[in-house]
Order: structure tokens, then C-alpha cells, then sequence
């Protein structure tokens, strides 16, 4: 079974830098509607594998 962030990972390979910026704006927006369940909620777990998939990418690509 692959991860959650090997998941993401291997998506945000495939995104583009506009497409990251937004999903991680998006995020950002989400994560405090979220912040009343535990941290192990299984959304909450995506969230954050998303957050840290992209932000890595967008890393990368920018030489950071």
C-alpha cells in the first residue's frame, strides 16, 4: 500500500507550478474548518500529505 504523501508526491509531479500554488491556497483555506477534529482524522491526514507533496515540489523547482 502506497503512503499518502508518496501518493501526492507522485501527483505533484505532474502539476503545474499554478496548479500547486492554488491547491496549496486551498488547503490553506481548509485546514482551520478542520481544526475541531483530531489530527488523525482520515481528511485531515490528506490535507496535510498534500500540503507537504507540493510544498516539496514547488521547492524544487524553484532550487530552494
Amino acid at each position: 500500500m502506497t503512503s499518502l504523501l508518496a501518493t501526492y508526491e507522485e501527483k505533484a509531479k505532474t502539476m503545474d507550478t499554478h496548479s500547486l500554488i492554488f491547491a496549496l491556497d486551498d488547503i490553506r483555506e481548509t485546514l482551520p474548518l478542520w481544526r475541531d477534529e483530531p489530527a488523525e482524522h482520515p481528511y485531515q491526514r490528506k490535507l496535510y500529505a498534500e500540503w507537504d507533496a507540493y510544498v516539496v515540489e514547488l521547492q524544487k523547482r524553484r532550487g530552494v
